[in-house]
């Protein structure tokens, strides 16, 4: 069920997607850096994905005072489904995107719709990205490759784009099959996978858009979550590419990770992929457990071997220490939680 608090008094060209559970923290910052664009033709769709925090409350105040604010209120089925609840009742022929933490710079939406009206062939263009901490002080540059052929090659395994950053032609989102609420984790670079061929990639290099790594922020609390269904992701790429679809009925009756695995018939091709990620995060343990599953698989043996091999001389990176000093700090917290 939706409620508009106030119906746009025009059609907009721009339509701003922006989904919250439980995100009262840093919500008001997100929003006041919406109102402050310089580009004006603009109407913000807001969801409220099932918060008990002060969301609603925050969404429901920012749109009685802002008529081209719609709030939607969705039942907590996740942020890939309530994007696409938003996309489904937004107006504008360009979609963006921004999360309920980050900051855009004024600029950020004028620049895009400016990059976009010149270039035709484009279908999705981000921003270049600081990172902010809990604060809202900036740590450091978050790097995005601005040559399409170095974004294409990053697709293969990984977002080109800060999720957040994007803007994209309606039509090229349609054409995709929009954001799908079985990926409870990576759903923009499955959407991304998935987009037409024709669709152009584009980053504009400068940092128009404040990234904010805390600990309540997915990439924290959720990266298990992310890893899975970014293999997901590829693996539904692949079978895409040999039969024409993919197993996403199987994905939304799964009910976990592990039950899902268990149902699909390409199963090693996945845990392939899963072994690989972990291997990139500096998680060698983790990485073998399902490098394990594609040894047994003739045709995954050989691409599973490099990661197997692979995972040993990580077990002693930097990456590793990282990762490891990161585990730690997640299960102090949840211990912390568990006594409160």
């Amino acid at each position: 069920m939706s409620a508009a608090m106030h119906a746009p008094a025009a059609r907009p060209l721009v339509s701003v997607l922006l989904a919250s559970r439980d995100g009262a923290r840093h919500l008001d910052e997100a929003l006041a850096s919406l109102t402050a664009q310089t580009y004006a033709e603009v109407e913000l769709v807001l969801v409220d994905d099932g918060s008990r925090d002060e969301t609603l409350a925050i969404l429901a105040r920012f749109a009685a005072s802002h008529p081209r604010a719609t709030v939607i209120h969705a039942g907590g089925g996740g942020l890939a489904a309530a994007l696409a609840q938003a996309a489904a009742q937004a107006s504008g022929d360009l979609l963006a995107r921004h999360d309920d933490d980050d900051r855009s710079h004024p600029e950020r939406l004028a620049r895009q719709v400016e990059f976009l009206a010149s270039h035709a062939s484009v279908g999705v263009v981000g921003t270049g990205a600081e990172i902010i901490d809990d604060a809202g002080a900036r740590i450091a540059t978050y790097p995005v490759p601005t040559d399409e052929t170095a974004m294409r090659r990053m697709l293969r395994r990984a977002p080109p784009f800060v999720h957040g950053s994007v803007m994209m032609r309606r039509d090229v989102y349609r054409r995709a099959g929009g954001y799908r609420g079985a990926f409870r984790a990576s759903q923009d670079l499955d959407l991304w996978m998935r987009l037409p061929a024709d669709a152009g990639l584009a980053n504009l290099p400068d940092p128009l858009y404040a990234w904010r790594h805390h600990p309540r922020g997915v990439f924290s609390r959720a990266r298990d979550e992310q890893l899975f269904y970014a293999a997901v992701a590829r693996a539904f790429r692949d079978e895409r590419a040999a039969t024409g679809s993919d197993a996403i009925a199987l994905l939304e009756r799964s009910a976990d990770p592990a039950a899902f695995i268990a149902a699909y018939p390409r199963a090693a091709q996945l845990e392939r992929y899963l072994g690989e990620a972990y291997v990139r995060e500096g998680r060698p343990a983790d990485a073998r457990r399902h490098l394990a599953h594609a040894l047994a698989d003739p045709d995954e043996r050989g691409a599973a071997l490099g990661w197997w091999l692979t995972s040993w001389p990580v077990a002693f990176t930097p990456r590793a220490r990282r990762a490891a000093a990161r585990a730690g700090s997640a299960a102090g917290a949840a211990a912390r939680s568990a006594g409160a």
